[in-house]
């Protein structure tokens, strides 16, 4: 929405700032990987490159100081908390997502209305619970234990990597461009009369709201369960009623572009760094002779296109490329909102 802009306090300009600083060194190396890989929007496969180790190397530096970006941001990790994750892009981003979902799991009654979506908050935060603490184990727990974790994610195959490539693109095309830009039609913007909306109660409220959207927007009939788990929402996030802020007459409603592109970006990062995570050393150290790494027998000679992170060079790049195009926007809101969020739940 328009017409209230972003407070930010100095705190939160600092982390900004710095976030922005490690967004930039991301671009950077990114921009050194382009040199060495051309990709386009059709994604050609079979790329040649004189030096694949290096691409996929810069690739992964590229990735991981994205996903610094974003933990810098929270204002919530400091110099050494992001050292003792050394270059493990995944264990920082699940780290990321442990606290938001720690932050969102206590507000009251939300389980509840998750249920209503079908959607068991307590399970999926145990199941990314489970995956950091899989992630996190040092080389002799994971040998120890068997666990495959980075194994499995350094020889994915071609076909697996290309399919979770095809898998986010279609993610971003449809639900985070298609439908808001199918729900808006040929409007950019809406603009609603504040004195038309109903703040009496959240039942009130979200009926006048629909109300004044259904006249302008292209949506659906919204059912009855659907009203009363925005009901409830609404209820959970106004604790203390809904308060009428500022002097506008008017609320406008702009078509979301950069928050919902912003919101893919953080996906499709999580599953870049799953990807390239593995590969901060093996891509720079020949081969270890008569001794198998944590990672596999891999050394810089063994990246050709029998590693599906080779052969998929292009499409990671093009996808990297529109994910660092959508964190910029968004770590102001991480910033931002982030640690607020937080706060209120801690009163």
């Amino acid at each position: 929405m328009s017409g209230s802009k972003k407070t930010i306090t100095e705190k939160q300009q600092v982390n900004l700032e710095k976030a922005n600083k490690w967004l930039r060194r991301a671009q950077m190396d990114f921009n050194a990987f382009k040199r060495m890989v051309p990709f386009n929007r059709k994604m050609h496969k079979g790329v040649r490159c004189i030096d694949p180790a290096l691409a996929v190397y810069l690739l992964q530096q590229t990735i991981e100081k994205a996903a610094k970006s974003i933990a810098v941001a929270t204002g919530k990790y400091s110099d050494s908390r992001l050292r003792s994750h050394s270059h493990n892009s995944l264990k920082i981003l699940l780290d990321f997502y442990r606290e938001s979902l720690n932050t969102i799991i206590k507000i009251p009654g939300l389980n509840a209305v998750g249920m209503g979506f079908g959607i068991d908050f307590s399970e999926g935060l145990n199941k990314i619970l489970n995956l950091i603490v899989e992630v996190g184990k040092t080389s002799k727990e994971r040998i120890a234990d068997e666990t495959l974790y980075r194994e499995q994610f350094a020889m994915a195959t071609d076909a697996g990597i290309e399919n979770m490539l095809n898998m986010l693109l279609l993610l971003r095309s449809s639900a985070f461009i298609g439908i808001p830009k199918s729900i808006f039609g040929p409007h950019g913007k809406i603009v609603i009369d504040k004195h038309k909306l109903n703040t009496s109660t959240p039942k009130d409220f979200v009926s006048s709201v629909f109300s004044e959207l259904e006249k302008k927007l292209n949506i659906p009939r919204i059912s009855e369960n659907t009203i009363k788990l925005l009901e409830d929402i609404v209820g959970l996030l106004a604790t203390d009623g809904i308060i009428d802020q500022g002097d506008e007459k008017n609320i406008v409603v702009e078509r979301p572009i950069d928050e919902q592109l912003g919101q893919w970006a953080l996906i499709a990062l999580l599953v870049l760094a799953m990807y390239t995570f593995p590969h901060e050393s093996t891509t720079r150290y020949p081969r270890p002779s008569g001794k198998k790494q944590v990672t596999g027998p891999l050394g810089y000679e063994d990246y050709d296109d029998s590693l599906g992170i080779v052969s998929q060079l292009a499409r990671i790049g093009y996808l990297t490329m529109l994910t660092l195009d959508g964190i910029g926007p968004e770590l102001e809101t991480i910033a931002v909102f982030y640690p607020v969020v937080e706060s209120k739940l801690k009163q």
